[in-house]
């Protein structure tokens, strides 16, 4: 970039004249130092590496990474880390200390193919190498609800029979076995609704999400102890309950249900709609981090 000097400013004015040619002697200067701060700086500007140059393999060292910004072209061939067949990486690297690197998932979503679009980041530190991949984009979400009645058998904890897809945006829910398999590490919201056909004799009922097979939280209880003990009076209620859930990518998170009651007659979960009888999952992002 050449800077070239303008032509000194004449007049009979030679006051103003100075003013003037001051003014731009300092705008001139200003070009120079700004010039020669361009020059020094290396690899501050975006650059887009070539397929031969980038590196498709998400277990490389941070180190081997060029500093500056860099952008890199992840296709069909990805099979080494990175959160999605296809999309593309930014890495934004100051030194072996301060190195982010950002994941775009944007492959075709018509078809609902939800999987292939998302944004992930991870960090470098040369000490510890590379943190998981944290996910901020794309989280998934799952409505089931139930079919028919469901009979509660009494003095055993049961599995709810959630079987019935409402919305289940990237298939996470397995209908089969009734639970909800988690696709990523993070945080997950639950949300649970279960409307109970009962009678007026005294019953004790709990609700509780299960992870990966045992009880890690109760989310509703309900006891009732009627005055007037009837087995043909109806007494039906609903139990509502919701619960975050730390889990790993793999984990499954099921509904369970305990019912306690007097005399003989069966109690069962009803067959009320979706807005009754519900398991609603809904993916949040973040870390699941250690126990204490």
């Amino acid at each position: 970039m050449e800077i070239k000097t303008p032509k000194t400013f004449v007049t009979s004015d030679k006051a103003h004249a100075s003013l003037f040619n001051s003014m731009v002697d300092t705008l001139v200067e200003n070009d120079h130092i700004f010039k020669e701060k361009l020059e020094d700086i290396k690899n501050e500007t975006l650059i887009n590496l070539d397929k031969e140059n980038s590196i498709k393999d998400a277990t490389v060292s941070g180190m081997d990474y060029p500093n500056g910004i860099t952008l890199m072209n992840i296709g069909s061939d990805n099979e080494t880390g990175y959160p999605t067949k296809f999309g593309f990486v930014k890495n934004e690297k100051l030194n072996n200390y301060r190195f982010t690197q950002y994941y775009y998932g944007n492959g075709n979503e018509t078809g609902g193919h939800y999987l292939n679009t998302g944004i992930w980041y991870r960090h470098w530190y040369i000490s510890s190498g590379w943190t998981e991949w944290h996910k901020i984009s794309g989280f998934r979400h799952s409505n089931i609800s139930t079919t028919g009645k469901q009979l509660l058998t009494k003095g055993e904890y049961q599995k709810v029979l959630f079987n019935r897809k409402i919305k289940d945006s990237h298939g996470a829910f397995d209908i089969k076995n009734n639970r909800f398999i988690c696709p990523e590490n993070g945080m997950y919201l639950v949300n649970v609704g279960i409307y109970i056909d009962s009678f007026q004799r005294y019953a004790n009922f709990e609700l509780s999400v299960y992870l990966n097979g045992k009880r890690y939280k109760n989310i509703a209880h309900h006891r009732q102890s009627p005055a007037s003990p009837s087995d043909t009076l109806s007494l039906s209620f609903g139990l509502y309950g919701t619960a975050n859930v730390p889990a790993n990518k793999g984990d499954y998170i099921e509904i369970y249900m305990y019912v306690g009651y007097d005399g003989e007659t069966s109690r069962y979960i009803s067959d009320n709609p979706g807005w009754y009888n519900y398991f609603d999952i809904m993916e949040m992002g973040g870390r699941n981090f250690p126990r204490v």
